[in-house]
């Protein structure tokens, strides 16, 4: 089963929602299920409008992509300049307007559509096995490299029993919480299990831990709580040979040191929030950063020239570091977003001189 993450401006939230009925901008990484998400493996039964010029001229509703070759040349060789493209979050209310089904195949028929490199799909500790072989057979045929997402130990503590519920046990009953991250680490590794052997390329966990100011702990508390499990997760990912990639939105300056000798590789992270060209030049080849489109180049009307010089100046330093999978910071919650990173994705194959 498959959930969706719905974006834009980050509102944390006590109880999972049908994103497919409530209009607020954000909510945390994920809702738990398909049902409240309106994302579903057979699509749902909407009318198909046009698709907002997206469509391939041919008229089938897959392109080939070169993107299973661009991600074997970044694993290869992350020290190399190299982008990728594709979006992490896609809610099901732009998938309609677009003219694509709601689960699944209208995610990489989108993906496909628009030139990304690599597809993402969310997933959920209720995902089956012919769940996931379904997704790599959608994104591995279109050529477009396999993600999907997964909540965290602590995104999914904290979506059952509202943040400040998790946040205020910490504090009375912190050997109680940790049980629960226990129970629900478990649930996740069971569930990492169901993916060996089947190609996904890169599994990415999110967690959301900070504000924009800074964590909701201290990084002591980070250390003896979560890291642990963090340790675990990563190794696994890694043992059934796909890569391990972490997300939390606000700022997790305070423990980037800590997340990498976790053993995540990938990191979507918001460049709003998290220096991104500074971590990166620390620790080199041994982060490739998700992300690199700030939510306001997606949400002004239209880019002028000084901010257009201003995004793809940003845009190079970032890869003249390494590879990096071009994504944003919010994911595509309005239909207009569609013209503009498709505008974007233009931008980026014109550029040269890395």
């Amino acid at each position: 089963m498959f959930n969706s993450k719905n974006c834009g401006e980050k509102v944390k939230t006590s109880q999972p929602f049908d994103c497919a009925q409530d209009k607020r901008p954000g909510l945390a990484f994920g809702v738990s299920s398909v049902e409240r998400s309106g994302l579903t493996l057979s699509g749902a039964s909407l009318p198909r409008p046009q698709k907002l010029g997206l469509a391939p001229s041919n008229g089938s509703r897959m392109t080939r992509s070169q993107g299973m070759e661009r991600w074997a040349e970044l694993i290869s060789s992350p020290e190399k300049p190299i982008i990728l493209r594709g979006e992490i979050w896609v809610t099901p209310e732009v998938l309609a307007s677009a003219g694509f089904n709601q689960g699944p195949e209208g995610l990489a028929e989108l993906a496909s559509a628009m030139g990304a490199d690599i597809c993402f799909f969310p997933c959920s500790n209720q995902s089956t096995l012919s769940d996931f072989k379904e997704v790599v057979e959608l994104s591995h045929g279109a050529g477009m490299g396999c993600g999907v997402t997964l909540n965290g130990p602590f995104q999914q503590l904290s979506q059952e029993k509202g943040l400040l519920g998790v946040l205020e046990e910490l504090g009375k009953k912190p050997l109680s919480l940790q049980s629960q991250l226990t129970r629900e680490t478990e649930k996740i590794t069971q569930i990492l299990r169901l993916t060996e052997g089947l190609g996904i390329d890169l599994i990415l966990i999110g967690d959301d831990i900070a504000y924009g100011s800074g964590l909701y702990f201290s990084p002591f508390v980070f250390r003896e709580l979560l890291k642990p499990y963090y340790h675990t997760l990563a190794s696994q990912i890694s043992q059934i040979q796909s890569a391990a990639g972490w997300h939390s939105d606000g700022n997790v300056s305070a423990i980037l040191p800590e997340l990498v000798d976790c053993g995540w590789r990938f990191f979507s992270l918001e460049s709003e929030h998290v220096n991104l060209l500074n971590f990166k030049q620390t620790f080199g080849d041994r982060v490739t950063l998700i992300g690199g489109i700030r939510t306001i180049w997606l949400t002004g009307e239209k880019l002028n020239p000084m901010k257009r010089e201003e995004f793809l100046k940003e845009i190079k330093t970032l890869v003249r570091e390494g590879g990096l999978i071009l994504a944003s910071s919010c994911g595509l919650f309005d239909r207009k977003f569609l013209h503009t990173l498709t505008e974007t994705y233009t931008m980026v194959d014109n550029l040269k001189d890395f």
